[in-house]
């Protein structure tokens, strides 16, 4: 008898699917002249992209944001704005996409007293 012997590998991955985050909603208070810093892991295959919105549904350009890779589809979406002036408060709307569907993290940054 001849008997073929095939052998499959497979890249350990994620089911395909909608990107995941830890949190959908988060309220930072910061203090006026003062900054933020904010991180969050989502976990999604294949990688997704992302956008932040004004409340306005503008792109935000005034809060620095990045994402990197950690491992295979996990990756860290990080925001952060050195200095909050009074005109920075307000919700921000981060939506995370990939062809599986979106995810929208809200982000409320409020005034506190120092």
């Amino acid at each position: 008898m001849n008997y073929d012997k095939t052998v499959f590998t497979f890249k350990h991955t994620s089911p395909p699917g909608k990107p995941r985050t830890e949190i959908n909603n988060i309220t930072l208070g910061v203090p006026d002249d003062t900054g933020f810093v904010f991180s969050t892991t989502v976990l999604a295959y294949p990688k997704p992209s992302y956008v932040l919105l004004a409340e306005d549904g503008k792109i935000n350009n005034h809060i620095e944001h990045s994402m990197t890779e950690n491992a295979v589809n996990n990756f860290t979406l990080r925001l952060r704005k050195t200095t909050v002036q009074q005109n920075d408060y307000g919700t921000f709307v981060i939506y995370i996409n990939n062809t599986f569907g979106t995810t929208s993290i809200f982000v409320n940054v409020i005034p506190q007293s120092k």
